[in-house]
């Protein structure tokens, strides 16, 4: 393994100072089940090992004024523990729930599983659907960031070498209340998606008041169908609305060939996986 220096920094001013003098020899370290891998394979060379983990600002659930908080921090398991998303926020909770195996989530956190960007991130789908906001800090600046808008390509992100995530947020409302999400897998546990979906619905009347769906595995980056939701949108639910809802999904996705499935696979899957998630959100 590469040898590189390590410092623990106890506040995030200090870690953005640090970040700030070393920049991209500096790399950010918490539960670390991603970062070491790439360090062991070399694919990844950091001079400095940045650990953020004795930095209680960025850990914990907190609600702060209709919103719902969550600290970069935050491991998987204590989004599993949660019993207010458990009640009130399903699609995280669930999206935990299959996340890795408990020993990788008891370790595993929010933050670091969105600036690895990965197509196949597994928070990332669900809190698109919840259209998270991202906040951002540097020692120049705060900023805020849709995570819509965060994922540039496979691994980049909006983030610049002295920034870090201090903080994901997404309302309390009625259509984050209603969500669900679904993942396929070559296995049951430790499974990459093949195709992952998260959907947050609010219908009132059997009409399509509001609709976000999001993707994994299916494009470069983890994605919001906008396309689909604006084609749902104000419609009557049914079954002939969701057949069409269904070839739009197919229309919009972007996938690839790998050793997991084809493209071709990954796109009608796509279909199936909104389907399912389609019908349990909505009685047609």
């Amino acid at each position: 393994m590469n040898q590189f220096k390590y410092v623990s920094p106890k506040t995030i001013e200090e870690a953005l100072k640090i970040l700030k003098e070393e920049r991209v020899n500096a790399c950010l370290a918490a539960g670390c089940s991603n970062l070491l891998p790439q360090i062991r394979d070399k694919k990844l060379s950091p001079k400095l090992l940045v650990d953020i983990t004795n930095i209680g600002e960025l850990k914990g659930i907190s609600q702060k004024k209709g919103k719902i908080c969550l600290g970069p921090l935050t491991t998987i398991t204590e989004l599993v523990n949660s019993k207010l998303l458990f009640k009130e926020y399903p699609i995280l909770h669930q999206a935990a729930e299959q996340f890795a195996d408990p020993v990788v989530r008891n370790n595993a956190t929010i933050g670091g599983n969105l600036v690895t960007a990965s197509p196949a991130a597994d928070m990332a789908v669900p809190l698109l659907a919840l259209d998270a906001l991202i906040k951002i800090e540097s020692t120049r600046q705060q900023r805020e960031v849709r995570l819509k808008d965060f994922f540039l390509g496979p691994e980049r992100t909006v983030l610049r070498e002295d920034e870090m995530i201090t903080e994901i947020e997404f309302e309390r409302s009625n259509i984050n209340e209603n969500g669900c999400y679904l993942k396929l897998g070559l296995r049951k546990a430790m499974a990459i998606a093949v195709a992952s979906i998260g959907i947050n619905l609010e219908v009132k009347e059997n009409k399509i008041v509001q609709v976000r769906i999001a993707m994994g595995s299916v494009a470069p980056t983890p994605i919001r169908l906008t396309a689909t939701e604006e084609f749902l949108q104000d419609q009557e639910a049914n079954d002939e609305l969701l057949e069409k809802a269904i070839n739009k999904v197919r229309e919009e996705v972007n996938p690839i060939n790998d050793i997991r499935a084809s493209d071709e696979y990954r796109r009608y899957i796509s279909g199936i996986l909104f389907k399912r998630a389609f019908n349990k959100l909505t009685v047609m």
